[in-house]
């Protein structure tokens, strides 16, 4: 930098100003934003689809063209449940709701949200696997009842909340705007469960897997307190916590206290001045605190689950299942090799990837075979390999069920693409399956050709009847399956071969589920819940006509089985078992003939669902019309928040005066418009200001601008002047920037891979200012400066992070970024001239890897390691173009923009200052050994705070910065390569749930520099390493 008056370019240069740090923030977000994962996950909705709306007299109700029939029933479902709810929970909030309804996952899911409006999503695949969704009237209306309970419990408000919401609209924040946000999952999660089934005939309340899950903790030991239930620890039942115990510990104060007692909650609590106190609203509400009432209720759980081990005892004797494999958690969908030499299952236990693995009918030999994307679907092929039916992603916002095949070398090939199939069955020969395909809100029975991939529909598509589990039998000529019709009748069918019914094996409101067929084919076997507990149930059937004979039952188990098959000799049957700690793998004895009669149907499967609330016919379709899709209604904003941001000081002087200001965003309902907007007023009259706005209704790309205005300062600097005195100057900048980028993305379940280009103008404003912040009789030659920029990013990454695990512990992440500076508008004597022209060229990157090791605790040890590197050139690459050291964290802004908790840092040294080297080159790498060391699960009552996980870390530094090294002329700061940064420590990392739904992972490290003298450094973060 030139001054007219005096030579102040040698003191400039030789103090690094934070305005001039090439880097940036740019480089820092995206290290925090690309690196920190690309777990593979799916958008709430896909914005590419033709989205379409349909008014209905509360409702918004958004779907994708193709989904009309579906989205018109929806609305007729929500606006009757909206009635029922307000009647029965708590007032209604005021304005509309929007209803998204999409098919863009095979997967059943639903999910709602008071900000920044009323907004609830539905996923219409209807829910026929396992135990949990199955036991429904009607999936819409199980989930639009769930989800609407939300709405109105979570958008209810106190007056302290009502004067919040005045003022600054719908704040994203809980307490006191929406202090519903504010409880425990078990408080949000136990609501909404225990609506759907108090104002239906089925649910979760009133089916059996809940039960099961309490009933099996309550045996063993391991039933709940309210201080456990109140965190999300991955211990079992894990993400269901919240859901079997919130519901039931509702019904049982609904029980005791009347069906009023959960609406005078909510409003006893909406109501509180003083946040966080659920046992204060609970003797508001119930004349009883929260926590005895927890205690009074686990005392009765354990009571009945004591009383009916007993009762069925007495009715006949107690199945114990051999065990085969133990602590699987999710050991699922077991089936015996054709040569009865392996059994195949999938696992996943929390610890490792999701498996396909095999087991000796014995229980030995137990080993992984292949890695899966899901709980998938399995059967063997008469040749020994494996067909399975998993998750991909199609594009970057849908996904897909579709077939593979595996080999016994652990090979995958794929078979189907976009196909929507699951649950396969294979036909004697191998050469055909029979598979459930996804359809639009329901499914069909198709046959698949495993050679050429086609497809045959065996049942029509109808949105009264959903299909699950085929089994073919061994001489191919009969399909049995299970079978939803309305009423919740979930039955087990037996088709021929063409798909046309044959027999009904049963009828009742149950759930008869994954039928089997013994070896000669005389023999049907399924898993009921008929009697509340599931059981093996089975039928003895003619190969030739199909007939079947009377029921029996088959075991009597105090726990809960599911997914049966019988072993080639016929001598016994696997199947999925359920213990405390989630679902095994295990084996009972197969003797039909020795069955007895099958207990009777438990009372809960007796009531009947009223007409109007059976199948499609009820509630009547909306006939209101369809409009094109509104993106501005619900992109404007609905809130804005003031904002704060210190002074800028330096050695002592207020340089830039503190900001006031606010800042506000929105988003359309269905994701396909995004933007932010903030402004900031400075005391001394300087605003800053950003916007920034997205588009992802493309796909691929999505689309990104920016422009932002902002203001930094650095001094004071003592500039020689041409008389032999001196003066103290400030060095004031305003920056205003325009940025646009584009970012292609290949999502897969397994890994992601991204390409983003970003083009980018910067305006640079210099100034001087004296001692007294006036503006200085110096005068800098070029005070205005123009800079084009243009940058490539590639990106990628296969790191994921298990439930256990505290940060990624197994796979690799990395970036490559290259970036080109450009000062425009310079004058051709200046081009290339280093303190004149800032032009530049650079490329950063950075590799993350981790391995879990076959050493474990509660959960393996993790290996970790990273390396950054990057390299700059051009007259703008100066010495102080890149900074090595400090320790990385991730920062949560407080107040405005101050941060705590660290920040993201591209070349790290723990134990070292950041910018204890600095140059035009840089690297750093870092070693970690991660220890976990106990799986706590503990909180101290009801007080909002959880502490789940401790793990160890040890950890070896190091990095370098340097260049240039040799001098570029008479201005040129030189700066050659000094000792490497050397450092060794450790850090126990903590990781807690805050205010019952902020996780964060807490971590306290001691680092000593071993390249240089000086003392342990010890240091506080959020956030893991890397």
């Amino acid at each position: 930098m030139d001054a007219e008056e005096g030579d102040a370019d040698g003191v400039f240069r030789v103090i690094k100003p934070p305005a001039f740090d090439k880097t940036g923030r740019f480089v820092r977000t995206l290290t925090a934003i690309i690196l920190a994962g690309w777990a593979p996950g799916a958008a709430a909705q896909a914005p590419d689809e033709p989205w379409r709306t349909l008014r209905t007299e509360h409702f918004d109700v958004s779907f994708p063209a193709p989904l009309e029939a579906v989205a018109r029933r929806a609305g007729a479902i929500a606006e009757r449940a909206w009635i029922e709810l307000r009647s029965a929970l708590t007032e209604a909030p005021s304005g509309r709701v929007q209803l998204v309804v999409t098919d863009h996952i095979d997967a059943s899911n639903g999910l709602a949200s008071p900000l920044p409006y009323n907004r609830v999503m539905i996923q219409i695949r209807p829910p026929m696997e396992g135990y949990d969704l199955a036991f429904f009237d009607d999936w819409l209306e199980l989930v639009l009842t769930h989800e609407l309970t939300h709405v109105l419990h979570l958008d209810r408000t106190g007056p302290l909340g009502r004067l919040v919401r005045t003022l600054l609209g719908r704040i994203p924040s809980a307490w006191p705007a929406f202090p519903g946000l504010a409880t425990t999952g078990w408080v949000r999660e136990g609501l909404a469960t225990y609506y759907e089934s108090a104002l239906t005939t089925s649910g979760r309340v009133r089916g059996t897997s809940f039960d099961m899950v309490l009933r099996v903790a309550a045996l063993e030991g391991r039933l709940e307190t309210v201080e456990e239930a109140s965190g999300d620890s991955p211990e079992w039942p894990a993400g269901n916590r919240i859901y079997v115990y919130g519901s039931h510990l509702f019904d049982f104060l609904v029980e005791h206290y009347g069906p009023e007692a959960p609406g005078r909650f909510v409003e006893a609590y909406a109501r509180q001045v003083v946040p966080y106190r659920l046992d204060a609203a609970g003797r508001a509400a119930f004349g009883a605190s929260f926590s005895g009432a927890w205690r009074a209720w686990r005392e009765a759980e354990a009571a009945r689950a004591r009383a009916l081990v007993d009762s069925l005892a007495a009715r006949a004797p107690i199945t114990r299942p051999t065990p085969l494999v133990r602590h699987a958690r999710w050991g699922l969908d077991p089936r015996i090799a054709p040569d009865g030499a392996w059994i195949a299952y999938v696992r996943q236990d929390g610890s490792s990837d999701t498996q396909l693995r095999l087991v000796r009918p014995d229980g030995g030999g137990d080993r992984r075979l292949a890695r899966l994307t899901s709980l998938a679907d399995i059967d063997w092929l008469p040749d020994g390999r494996v067909l399975v039916a998993q998750r991909e992603f199609d594009g970057p916002y849908r996904v897909r069920n579709d077939l593979f095949v595996i080999d016994a070398a652990g090979r995958e090939r794929r078979l189907t693409r976009r196909a929507r199939l699951d649950q396969p069955s294979v036909g004697p020969d191998g050469r055909w399956a029979v598979a459930v395909q996804d359809s639009v809100g329901t499914n069909r029975l198709v046959r698949v050709d495993l050679t050429s991939g086609r497809l045959t529909p065996l049942t029509p598509a109808r949105p009264d009847v959903h299909w699950a589990y085929p089994a073919v039998s061994p001489d191919g000529r009969w399909i049995a399956a299970s079978r939803w019709t309305p009423g919740a009748f979930y039955d087990v069918v037996l088709l021929d071969a063409d798909g046309r019914e044959v027999t009904r094996v049963t009828r009742d409101r149950a759930i008869d589920q994954a039928p089997a067929w013994s070896p000669d084919g005389r023999w049907l076997v399924w898993a009921s819940d008929r009697s509340g507990i599931a059981n093996l149930h089975a039928v003895p059937v003619d190969p030739a006509s199909g007939e079947i004979g009377a029921r029996r039952q088959l075991t009597n188990v105090v726990g809960g089985l599911a997914h049966p098959h019988v072993a080639p000799d016929g001598s016994y049957v696997v199947v999925s078992s359920y213990h405390a700690d989630g679902w095994d793998v295990e084996r009972v004895p197969f003797r039909p003939e020795e069955g007895f009669e099958p207990f009777s149907l438990d009372p809960r499967f007796e009531a009947t669902p009223a007409p109007t609330r059976v199948g499609t016919a009820s509630p009547a379709t909306l006939t209101g019309e369809v409009g094109p899709y509104r993106a501005w209604r619900t992109l404007l904003p609905r809130f804005w928040e003031p904002t704060y941001t210190q002074a800028l000081e330096r050695r002592g002087t207020r340089v830039l005066g503190a900001a006031v200001g606010a800042r506000t965003e929105g988003r359309d309902v269905v994701g396909r418009h995004a933007w932010s907007a903030s402004v900031g007023l400075r005391s001394d009259g300087r605003t800053d200001w950003a916007g920034a706005y997205g588009f992802f209704g493309l796909g691929n790309p999505t689309v990104v601008v920016s422009a932002s205005q902002g203001h930094d300062a650095d001094g004071p600097f003592r500039v020689a002047l041409q008389d032999g005195g001196e003066a103290v100057v400030f060095l004031t900048e305003r920056e205003r920037r325009l940025r646009g980028s584009l970012t292609w993305t290949r999502q897969r379940a397994r890994s992601a891979l991204a390409v983003g280009v970003s083009a980018g103008h910067i305006w640079e404003r210099l100034g001087l200012r004296d001692e007294r912040l006036e503006p200085s009789p110096l005068r800098l030659s070029r005070p205005d400066r123009r800079l084009g920029e243009l940058s490539l990013t590639l990106s990628g990454s296969t790191a994921r992070q298990h439930a256990f695990a505290v940060g990624r512990d197994q796979g690799a992440s990395g970036f490559v970024r290259l970036r080109g500076r450009r000062e425009l508008a310079l004058p051709d004597s200046l081009r290339g001239v280093r303190g004149r022209d800032r032009s530049f060229r650079e490329v950063t990157g950075e590799v993350r890897a981790y391995l879990p090791l076959p050493v474990r605790t509660y959960t393996p040890l993790v290996l970790a390691g990273r390396l950054s590197g990057g390299a700059a050139a051009g007259s703008g690459a100066d010495a102080f173009h890149f900074d090595v050291g400090g320790a990385a964290g991730e920062g949560v802004n407080v107040v405005g923009t101050t941060t705590v908790g660290g920040r993201a840092l591209l070349f790290p040294v723990r134990g070292f200052v950041e910018g204890a080297r600095f140059g035009r080159y840089a690297w750093s790498a870092s070693a970690e050994l991660r220890v976990p060391l106990a799986s706590v699960h503990r909180g101290w009552g009801l007080v909002p705070i959880h502490l789940d996980r401790l793990v160890l870390t040890g950890f070896v530094d190091a990095g370098n910065a340097w260049g240039p090294d040799e001098p570029g002329g008479p201005d040129t700061f030189v700066n050659p390569r000094d000792r490497t940064l050397l450092s060794a420590g450790g850090e126990v990392v903590a990781r807690f749930q805050l205010f019952w739904s902020t996780p964060l992972d807490g971590r306290i490290g001691l680092a000593a520099p071993l390249s240089v003298r000086g003392g342990a450094s010890l240091y506080a973060r959020i956030g893991v390493a890397f």
